[in-house]
């Protein structure tokens, strides 16, 4: 009887891993363009463009404020992992500059997605670190 306990919690475990996993990635449906409201807590000027897009089923695409960037997204482990950004190098005014910078900086710690109503939340650990809306 214990026995069949212990691997009833086994594979109760691992249902719960697989649906995490599945998951990680629900929040960033394929074709839907976000546009960046907020980054590190701080609010994207209105004139800037920052937006995210899951292009294809391991990519994501966008505006980082001035240049144009592209990179994989996945699941590992049952979090999401956003990988190194590749992009156009185009100078800006500080402004859109500014709001650029933040965004790769942040962009590669997010942990998690999850939306929040109409709003998509970008998390590392429990803490949003970028809000997008549609």
């Amino acid at each position: 009887m214990r026995l069949a306990l212990i691997a009833l919690a086994a594979l109760s475990m691992t249902a719960c891993r697989e649906d995490a996993t599945t998951d990680a990635l629900a929040a960033l449906p394929i074709g839907a363009e976000w546009q960046v409201r907020e980054i590190a807590g701080q609010p994207v000027a209105p004139e800037v463009s920052v937006t995210l897009t899951r292009s294809e089923e391991n990519t994501i695409t966008g505006s980082s404020g001035c240049n144009r960037y592209n990179g994989r997204v996945e699941t590992r482990d049952g979090k999401l992992h956003i990988g190194a950004l590749a992009g156009t190098r185009m100078a800006c005014p500080p402004e859109q500059m500014q709001a650029e910078q933040a965004f790769h900086s942040t962009i590669g710690r997010v942990d998690q997605a999850r939306l929040n109503g109409t709003t998509l939340e970008l998390l590392t650990g429990e803490t949003v670190v970028i809000l997008a809306e549609k």
